[in-house]
């Protein structure tokens, strides 16, 4: 069974409102493609982790840049 468009639409929706990348939008789409299709194992604690850390880094954190400075 394939991902509902309307999952997909959501995603897109949700990530742009929080000033995210479209690229991000399509990198949680094609995971949740894969877990939906059974391609993927959400069981799989490596492959998980392995997509997670793709997010992380896809993902913008407003202010991460100023770390360090005065707060």
């Amino acid at each position: 069974m394939g991902l509902d468009p309307k999952i997909t639409e959501a995603v897109e929706a949700a990530t742009a409102e929080a000033g995210q990348s479209p690229a991000l939008a399509r990198r949680l789409v094609a995971w949740l493609e894969a877990v939906s299709s059974g391609n993927e194992d959400v069981n799989n604690t490596a492959e998980a982790d392995r997509h997670l850390e793709v997010l992380y880094e896809e993902t913008s954190i407003p202010g991460a840049a100023d770390e360090g400075g005065d707060a």
